[in-house]
């Protein structure tokens, strides 16, 4: 059922307004402004649901942001996702790294929608940032006005202005969703330009990567635990927010494949930061860089997800930015 996945990238410009100290990872700034403002559009209780969204049915912010597992469910993906699903969202914060930003300075970042009911409320969540600016995003406050809004559509994520000087340009057209059929794409020219098998592929880890094998973390950029994080993810998505579950007969001969591929050579480095919580600080850590790979069979089955991957992240704090990887062929 991947092949129905739909996203919808949308890419955030903002004018700060005055000088403002920022986390070196903003992924999670903006996560827990986004959260804030869609709470007051969308929740219907007197604050949001301690123990999650207890009308999941009716409460759009349950719903896409803090989604629980369903009882009709296959057991095996239930066991992978626990009680409850990641939410229809990723964002990016473009490895923006600055410290501080001062009057007048630009601030840009990604937000990718998952699955068609989160992509039909796009309007809330372009309100929810345009508020979010004004209002002040984090502790201390970025304070900005939103510039413009662009789709970032097709193979290539051309720009399309969607708000621009909070003018209106339209609704998305059917051709500015990415699918599995725009990931099928790319691999077609990505393998037609090399006339030969794809035997090798190059990874670029742009946000940290935290992965688990067996329980355990892995600090180096192996690619068979990467890759079955990325069909784990892609699962669970696929069930969450698409129209059911990816089946084993199509992803399993991926993950087989992944094993035969072997890290050929890595320029990687484990990263650790820490993001603030209600809970205190909490670890921020994964490797980051470029890794090269080769494999003895032809690699074309998997290019699709691997495209795709690449917009919705893979590993621990995806959802805040974690986990984004460019991959090409070679």
């Amino acid at each position: 059922m991947l092949a129905q996945l739909r996203l919808l990238r949308l890419h955030f410009t903002l004018e700060v307004a005055a000088r403002a100290d920022l986390p070196v990872f903003k992924g999670d700034m903006l996560r827990r402004a986004l959260l804030w403002h869609l709470a007051a559009m969308w929740c219907r209780a007197p604050s949001r649901c301690a123990a999650g969204c207890q009308a999941p049915d009716a409460c759009l912010f349950g719903q896409l942001l803090e989604p629980l597992a369903q009882p009709h469910w296959a057991e095996p993906i239930r066991r992978l996702m626990g009680d409850t699903a990641p939410p229809a969202f990723v964002l990016w914060d473009q490895q923006d790294r600055r410290t501080a930003v001062r009057a007048g300075d630009p601030f840009s970042f990604e937000l990718t929608l998952i699955g068609d009911v989160a992509i039909r409320q796009f309007p809330a969540f372009i309100a929810a940032f345009l508020v979010a600016a004004e209002q002040g995003i984090g502790q201390p406050r970025l304070r900005g006005r939103v510039q413009r809004v662009d789709l970032l559509t097709g193979v290539e994520g051309v720009a399309r202005p969607l708000l621009a000087g909070r003018a209106w340009q339209g609704d998305p057209a059917d051709d500015a969703f990415v699918q599995y059929v725009d990931a099928q794409a790319w691999s077609m020219q990505a393998a037609t330009a090399t006339a030969a098998p794809v035997t090798r592929l190059h990874l670029r880890f742009l946000a940290p990567v935290k992965v688990e094998l067996r329980g355990e973390t892995v600090r180096a950029p192996g690619f068979t635990p990467w890759a079955r994080a990325l069909v784990r993810r892609l699962r669970i998505l696929s069930q969450a927010h698409g129209a059911g579950e990816w089946p084993q007969a199509e992803y399993g001969p991926l993950l087989d494949l992944a094993d035969a591929v072997r890290l050929e050579h890595h320029e990687t480095t484990w990263l650790t930061g820490s993001r603030h919580s209600q809970r205190g600080d909490m670890p921020l850590e994964g490797f980051v860089g470029q890794a090269w790979y080769t494999a003895p069979a032809d690699l074309r089955p998997l290019l699709p997800a691997l495209w795709l991957g690449q917009w919705v992240h893979v590993g621990k704090a995806a959802v805040w930015g974690n986990g984004r990887y460019e991959v090409g062929i070679g």
